[in-house]
């Protein structure tokens, strides 16, 4: 696999800051940074035009890291408990994922993409666990959850 050379136009949790140029690799900046206009290719004349924005880019993703910012404070203190159908041994019948979450947090009036929530794996048992949300690439809070066996069958 080739690896491509773009200018983020935006910041990626993971990938780097506005008007960064960073190495991906050539389908990711094919099949979803450039037709999400989320990069650009990195060549002289894009280069030279981002420079000319940077200040703009920097200012625009300034303000929605102070918006991040005031949402992560809505998640003080926030434990999610979701009550799910589980055999015995504490093993969930069928697996929580990322949209759960987000659907769960929406439930509590806070807006969040399944996108956002950053899980290594997704949730197959009982217990206590935490998940991280990316409100912005600089902003990723972490949410306790709760996971209890549903009682009823």
């Amino acid at each position: 696999m080739a690896n491509m050379q773009v200018i983020l136009l935006e910041g990626l949790h993971g990938i780097g800051r506005v008007g960064e140029v960073v190495k991906v690799k050539a389908g990711f900046a094919r099949n979803y940074l450039l037709p999400r206009k989320l990069a650009l290719l990195a060549n002289k004349d894009n280069v030279a035009e981002v420079e000319k924005q940077k200040a703009e880019l920097e200012a625009k993703n300034n303000a929605a890291k102070t918006e991040a910012t005031k949402q992560a404070a809505k998640f003080e203190g926030l434990t999610l408990v979701l009550s799910r159908h589980a055999s015995e041994t504490g093993q969930l019948y069928g697996s929580l994922k990322a949209r759960d979450f987000a659907e769960e947090l929406s439930r509590k009036n806070l807006k969040v993409e399944a996108s956002q929530v950053l899980l290594t794996d997704s949730v197959k048992a009982v217990g206590d666990h935490s998940i991280r949300v990316a409100l912005h690439p600089e902003v990723v809070v972490t949410v306790p959850v709760t996971v209890e066996r549903q009682t009823d069958m």
